[in-house]
């Protein structure tokens, strides 16, 4: 059965795969009162004709509305785990934030060194002068 999702998945537009786990949700909220959203219902049949047109189901048969929503509910889960794994690969590795850090404020630590290191002058006094010159 993974197979035949992951072949829905490929076809899918990202729309469609946000509207599926969107009418997932809504409908597991309705079956907890033992009933399917009409909605949820009418928009996995739609998809259902464009993806098995050879495999008919009927909305008046009991054990087809079970097989089309527990289809589409497996693929809801799957679209889930997958945009779960897309973002946890794109969050950023917080050790390698902090070496990254880390070797930024090193480089300003050497710059701030090099500049501090300014030639002092002396002054008509002949004092040392961190920033005048003699005039």
């Amino acid at each position: 059965m993974s197979n035949q999702f992951e072949k829905i998945y490929t076809q899918l537009t990202n729309q469609q795969k946000d509207d599926i786990v969107k009418w997932h949700k809504i409908n597991m909220i309705s079956m907890q009162d033992n009933i399917y959203a009409t909605s949820a219902l009418s928009y996995f049949f739609d998809l259902w004709k464009i993806h098995f047109p050879s495999v008919k189901q009927s909305l008046n048969c009991e054990g087809c509305r079970k097989a089309v929503v527990a289809f589409y509910h497996g693929l809801s889960k799957l679209i889930t785990e997958k945009q779960k794994a897309v973002e946890a690969a794109n969050t950023p590795n917080p050790k390698r934030a902090r070496k990254e850090i880390r070797e930024v404020i090193e480089v300003v630590k050497k710059k701030a060194k090099k500049s501090k290191s300014v030639k002092k002058h002396k002054t008509i006094t002949g004092a040392l002068s961190p920033t005048g010159t003699r005039k």
